[in-house]
């Protein structure tokens, strides 16, 4: 029955599955009432009103495996499994924060992570700065190419340093580097 052109009733129709909304903007939503999967067509705006740390979106970790996360490029077919190009960012239940590609965010030591007490950053196993660095990234310093140190507050002359600065230079190995254009 067209519900805009058929005669008032007392009461609604309970035969159906799913409502329509129509909003001034001419936008027509439809919600599923039996809680099931929430797809929509088209752009997702989220207006917050709230303050304290409920402003935005919430992403409740799973009942299930304790695990949440954002899937960018996920198959909009399916909604289990991850395909190869696409980004995910997850927390798994060990609390660590990643960021990887495809399967990397399920396998230990891919993918970009920020340990679960967040002193720890590392890509593909290798620590790139904070507390248990193997590499020498600790205590404030970050690795760069080739797992060599940007030793802060240190002008290291050895092969293990890397930059340093001193709030009006920068150095490489206890060397100035010369910051320009070069002539042609």
């Amino acid at each position: 029955t067209d519900i805009l052109t058929s005669e008032p009733v007392a009461s609604l129709p309970t035969d159906y599955d799913d409502s329509q909304e129509l909003l001034p903007n001419l936008q027509s939503n439809t919600f599923t009432i039996n809680n099931a999967t929430l797809k929509q067509n088209g752009l997702l705006q989220v207006k917050t009103t709230g303050n304290n740390y409920n402003e935005g979106i919430g992403i409740a970790r799973s009942t299930d495996s304790n695990y949440c996360g954002i899937y960018l490029g996920c198959n909009p077919n399916s909604t289990t499994g991850t395909l190869a190009d696409q980004w995910n960012i997850t927390v798994p239940d060990t609390g660590e924060f990643r960021l990887g590609l495809g399967t990397q965010v399920t396998q230990a030591n891919n993918g970009l992570i920020i340990s679960a007490d967040g002193n720890i950053l590392s890509f593909n196993g290798s620590v790139i700065a904070g507390t248990g660095a193997t590499t020498g990234a600790s205590n404030g310093s970050v690795n760069y190419s080739a797992g060599n140190p940007i030793l802060w507050g240190v002008n290291s002359v050895g092969t293990e340093g890397g930059f340093y600065s001193d709030g009006a230079k920068v150095y490489w190995r206890a060397k100035p580097v010369t910051l320009g254009a070069f002539p042609p």
